[in-house]
């Protein structure tokens, strides 16, 4: 054991050493040009630049497991040689159905390398689901975690599966894990091997029968990854994003936040890689500028506390409800304080929200705030940032990164809307999705053509001021038309949040025969909390910040808000209770 602590006080040190020569010659872009010069590439083209530039920089870490840039293109470079050995082609789609391991991250880049489009699954989506979404990409090839695998066998007849390549989510972890794994969960899954379904060992060593390099020029233009969304319509549907999507919106964020995305920073993606916002700002962002990123397979809150202080991580990315949970933890008055930036996305964070997250931060040692994301799966998971200037002002969601233009149309003229007036965010640009796989009428309907441009619909209500800073009102789904007034939850969920006694709430919108939809608030209320006073505390908060259309109809109470697999308030639940 001292031997071995020696060993890597030495090698990493030996990392740092070399880190700094490296940086000294290639340095990093503090400031891009106005005119960007974009790369003309794949995803695996930029990484494979990094590992040039920091070779010895840790690219990946998985717990105890340290990935260098270095050894990831070779990792990654002897997937690629895999798949060619199985008969992988350039342009087919492989589908990847994993959790955040290393071995998803090796497949994706390895994939994008060997010029096929990576078809991203979550794990946890239906047996029917799974099958729907393998079938549209018509995927020969796929690698799948080891716990989905029951629900991948069972209807791997009705594809067109060749090769299905099973892996544990421990096999990077050391070996007292793995054992432990496996006389628990992995008992469960008994993996019937053939010719069809394999081990990632057993398809690694294929590797050794191909010759010749697997790599092929791709474009920035070309197919990269298919990702499932629900659109406008709510029936998932198979996004098509390109290299030049997720390689512009990290050099574009690059410009807009420049703080960010330093060689020496650390991310932690607890974001899955199924996730357009995970993807792109938790694994494609940090690789891009040679930064560090923490591996979390699956979200546990009993460790999130560990995994901050003991990885001492620079950036959190994540959605609300983990910030939120992050301040029920119990940390040393500095436990915080090797975190310098706090980014969230993938659903809206209400402004007392964001208020209680700053001072937790601010007294437990961190000099971060909140600063928010906005995207969709269709633009590629983030085109608008908001810099620290503007990251403190009620429902702002930044300015949109270079490249991409964001106006705002009016609902009911269908021409763009007056600066501070409401109306639906549309955006065109270099974070714009292809279209959607095999739906060209779904395509057509995700773009509206205002003048002579076409822009993609967000679905999402919001109004731009004088400096060109966006700010969310709510989904336009969301939106509730009560007496032929809009009624944005989010604000009403804002207002709600006043009341100490309650934890967290959510608004949604009841048919009523009188009024066309009446306002309803679902409240989770903080234990001991008696439901008499919390009645009589919002009425009289509600009449002080509401507008009297606006106050809730009904007040129900609920043990807690119902979740979607990546997080996010199912409103969709709500409104079935």
């Amino acid at each position: 054991m001292p031997l071995e602590f020696v060993y890597n006080k030495i090698k990493n040190t030996l990392r740092k050493i070399d880190m700094k020569l490296e940086r000294a010659k290639y340095g990093y872009i503090e400031k891009l040009p106005k005119d960007i010069e974009y790369f003309d590439g794949g995803l695996y083209d930029v990484v494979y630049e990094s590992s040039c530039k920091w070779p010895h920089n840790t690219a990946l870490e998985y717990f105890d497991t340290q990935i260098t840039y270095k050894d990831l293109i070779k990792k990654i470079n002897k997937v690629a040689a895999a798949l060619k050995a199985i008969g992988a082609k350039k342009g087919e789609r492989i589908t990847i159905c994993m959790p955040n391991t290393p071995e998803a991250i090796y497949m994706f880049y390895a994939i994008n390398e060997i010029g096929a489009v990576a078809n991203m699954i979550h794990p946890l989506s239906s047996e029917k689901e799974i099958e729907e979404f393998v079938n549209q990409a018509e995927s020969k090839i796929m690698l799948c975690v080891d716990v989905s695998y029951p629900k991948v066998e069972n209807i791997i007849k009705n594809t067109k599966i060749e090769q299905l390549v099973v892996v544990s989510p421990t096999r990077s972890m050391d070996m007292l894990v793995r054992l432990i794994y496996k006389l628990t969960k992995g008992r469960k899954n008994h993996i019937k091997k053939s010719q069809q379904i394999i081990t990632w060992d057993q398809f690694l060593s294929k590797s050794n029968k191909y010759v010749g390099n697997p790599h092929a020029r791709v474009n920035a233009t070309d197919d990269a990854v298919i990702m499932y969304s629900g659109g406008t319509t709510g029936k998932p549907k198979g996004t098509i994003l390109s290299n030049l999507n997720f390689n512009a919106q990290a050099l574009g964020a690059k410009y807009l936040v420049p703080e960010l995305f330093k060689p020496d920073y650390s991310f932690m993606a607890f974001l899955p890689n199924f996730h357009a916002f995970g993807l792109g700002c938790c694994i494609h962002m940090p690789l891009y500028f040679g930064a560090r990123t923490f591996l979390i397979p699956q979200f546990n809150p009993k460790k999130f506390k560990s995994y901050i202080t003991r990885y001492k991580v620079d950036i959190l990315v994540g959605v609300p409800t983990v910030f939120e949970y992050l301040t029920k933890i119990k940390f040393k008055k500095d436990g915080l304080k090797n975190v310098k930036y706090v980014v969230s996305g993938g659903d809206m964070i209400s402004m007392s929200s964001k208020e209680i997250i700053n001072d937790f931060l601010k007294n437990h040692g961190s000099k971060a705030i909140i600063e928010n994301g906005y995207g969709l799966t269709e633009a590629s998971g983030g085109f608008i940032f908001s810099p620290r200037s503007v990251a403190e002002e009620p429902d702002t969601i930044g300015y949109p990164i270079p490249d991409n233009e964001v106006i705002i149309m009016n609902l009911k003229t269908k021409k763009p809307a007056k600066l501070g007036e409401d109306g639906e965010i549309l955006v065109r640009g270099l974070s714009v999705m292809k279209g959607y796989l095999k739906k060209p009428a779904e395509t057509e309907k995700a773009f509206i053509k205002v003048g002579n441009k076409k822009y993609l619909r967000t679905g999402d209500i919001g109004y731009l001021d004088e400096r060109g800073v966006v700010h969310f009102r709510s989904r336009l789904k969301r939106m509730i038309v009560s007496n032929g007034y809009n009624i944005y939850p989010a604000n009403i969920e804002d207002v709600t949040l006043r009341c100490k006694d309650i934890s967290a709430c959510a608004v949604v919108g009841r048919e009523d025969k009188l009024r066309g939809e009446k306002v309803v608030v679902f409240v989770v209320a903080n234990p001991d909390a008696r439901e008499h006073a919390i009645r009589k505390d919002l009425n009289q908060i509600y009449k002080k910040y509401l507008a009297k259309y606006e106050i809730p109809r009904e007040i129900r109470f609920i043990d807690a808000l119902p979740k979607t697999k990546l997080a996010k308030v199912d409103f969709k639940a709500l409104e079935q209770l």
